[in-house]
């Protein structure tokens, strides 16, 4: 399947506004219901925040492969990284980590609407995908959002 750049923006966007409706309509009380018991040890805060920072890192990273980067390193450490990003996260509510991650999105559907098919198909290495294609990086942008969402529903009504 073959995706053009006005189909995946326009995806972001759905996808976008839906998660934005899944996390407004979690109560205040249930932000600091632990979502993930090991490793990270985050709550449904912690997965916002991290989903905010993904949607300001990733199109960063597109934007630097498209300029001619490789990507990240070679032995990147996803896990360190998102660790260190979220607990560096400053301070704020659940509110303003929404409109973070709604300004990001809309800046990256606007990124994404504006990309050529060459540039879908130019490669760079990505954190979790490893060596890939902008495309390749773009689909996982709203597929992780769906997992962390999944997850968050788990933890808030046990399983």
């Amino acid at each position: 399947m073959s995706d053009t750049p006005t189909e995946l923006s326009d995806k972001l966007a759905r996808e976008g506004q839906k998660s934005l409706e899944f996390f407004r309509a979690i109560p205040e009380s249930n932000w600091t219901t632990r979502v993930y018991q090991d490793g990270a040890r985050w709550d449904v805060q912690h997965v916002l925040i991290h989903l905010a920072e993904t949607e300001e890192d990733i199109p960063r990273l597109m934007r630097s492969i498209l300029s001619g980067g490789e990507g990240v390193a070679k032995g990147f450490d996803i896990d360190a990284y998102n660790s260190e990003r979220v607990g560096s996260a400053q301070a704020a509510t659940p509110e303003d980590w929404l409109a973070r991650f709604a300004a990001r999105r809309a800046e990256t559907v606007a990124f994404v609407g504006g990309l050529t098919e060459t540039d879908l198909q130019q490669r760079g290495r990505h954190p979790f995908l490893g060596e890939t294609e902008i495309v390749e990086m773009i689909r996982l942008m709203y597929l992780h959002v769906q997992m962390h969402q999944r997850d968050v529903k788990r933890a808030l009504h046990g399983g």
